[in-house]
């Protein structure tokens, strides 16, 4: 019976998908804003004060759009981290430490659009780092080894259409990311990196997370999404 409600429901779905208006928009996309690393042994001590971080994201994004209410977002964007902390644990003084690593970052969301042109998204995102360097002090180190070659991260933002009409759509929106695999590599966690420093009794695992303020701006491929776009509803701006 069970299998059955199930199979019904993912007929119908797909019948509604079928039935209703698909169409694809690409364009760039920029994002920044605040990162910060939670790790239970570093924001536990006493010895280290943590800073939020800054990050940004550059690349580009294609929507795929079915009917007037739902919609898959694939993003693939260049971005840069950056982290600090202090630790005073030193005898000769306190050191500031400075994590920085770059990255290609993969995105797929699931958005739901309101009529008013507000919509929300959920999805995940995969990161691939190609470069990292870690500070201790003022001496610095090419740390690629001991971060992870990729880690990966649940995603949740809200947003909106500022404008729309046949050429082009503009969105902007907050998303927050929260990593649930661990920024190190095997190498560094046997080197108990990020504070490779400091002596803990036991590793803990590293989870990068971020809040940042996107800006999108998209093209409608096709006379379908042409119309389709232009006749959205709007946040702020006009809709034509």
């Amino acid at each position: 019976m069970r299998k059955t409600i199930g199979l019904s429901a993912a007929l119908l779905l797909f019948a509604s998908v079928l039935s209703a208006q698909v169409w694809l928009e690409i364009g760039p996309k920029a994002m920044m804003g605040m990162t910060g690393l939670a790790n239970a042994n570093i924001n536990g001590d006493t010895n280290h004060d943590s800073s939020l971080g800054f990050a940004t994201s550059l690349g580009g994004a294609a929507n795929l759009s079915i009917g007037e209410r739902h919609g898959l977002s694939f993003e693939l964007l260049r971005a840069n981290y950056s982290h600090s902390m202090t630790y005073r644990g030193d005898a000769a003084g306190n050191r500031t430490i400075n994590m920085e690593w770059e990255s290609l970052d993969m995105y797929l969301l699931y958005r739901y659009i309101r009529p008013n042109g507000a919509f929300a998204e959920i999805g995940g995102k995969s990161t691939g780092i190609f470069a990292a360097q870690q500070s201790y002090g003022t001496n610095w180190e090419d740390a690629k080894g001991a971060y992870a070659d990729r880690y990966f991260s649940g995603c949740f933002g809200v947003g909106g259409f500022v404008t729309a009409n046949r050429v082009l759509t503009v969105k902007t929106g907050l998303r927050a990311e929260y990593a649930f695999t661990d920024l190190m590599s095997e190498e560094g966690q046997a080197a108990n990196y990020p504070a490779y420093y400091s002596n803990y009794e036991n590793y803990a695992e590293t989870f990068p997370f971020r809040l940042g303020f996107y800006l999108e701006v998209t093209f409608g491929v096709g006379g379908v999404a042409q119309a389709e776009c232009g006749a959205r509803g709007v946040l702020f701006g006009t809709a034509y």
